[in-house]
């Protein structure tokens, strides 16, 4: 991949994340952002080194944006079939960018790749968790209450925390 074709597409992840910005008040979404913004310095400095770990980064930094979007979506659904369907999307991004950060940590040393692997298991578990969360909330008979959205919003939180802290150790 040539330096004009990472900066090519690094700035088309900016425009995405730019418009994106005024819609991300909350301190989730705010923590979204700082994650992005240390995936693309990540995929910079893995711009001078081999062309398959830029790509690598760079998928990356674009699910991490694609989850990023779909939270902001579910965040500011109005009622409960969008707020399902934004997250049901998002979801599917996070397994997207757990199956890369799986991917990235072959590399690895034994010990390091098997520590990594434990938490992406750990993360898993969370993600499997938030959809279940949803799962049950969908089932319930007319439970699209404020406490139900809050139920599957706790369990987002926490899938997004931890993939922050793996994510922060690989750079």
């Amino acid at each position: 991949m040539t330096a004009t074709t990472i900066d090519y597409q690094l700035g088309e992840v900016r425009r995405r994340i730019d418009r994106l910005r005024p819609n991300a008040p909350s301190p989730r979404a705010l923590r979204h952002l700082r994650a992005l913004q240390k995936e693309e310095a990540a995929v910079r400095s893995a711009a001078r080194l081999a062309p398959d770990e830029v790509e690598e980064k760079l998928g990356r930094l674009k699910t991490r944006l694609d989850v990023l979007e779909h939270s902001l979506e579910a965040d500011a659904s109005a009622d409960w079939a969008t707020f399902a369907a934004s997250v049901e999307a998002e979801l599917s991004s996070w397994d997207t960018y757990l199956e890369r950060l799986q991917t990235s940590v072959v590399t690895n040393s034994w010990k390091a790749r098997e520590q990594a692997e434990g938490t992406i298991s750990e993360i898993r578990a969370r993600r499997i968790a938030a959809g279940e969360r949803l799962a049950q909330a969908r089932e319930a008979t007319g439970d699209v209450s404020a406490e139900a959205r809050r139920r599957v919003t706790a369990a987002r939180d926490e899938l997004e925390k931890m993939a922050d802290e793996l994510s922060a150790k690989l750079k």
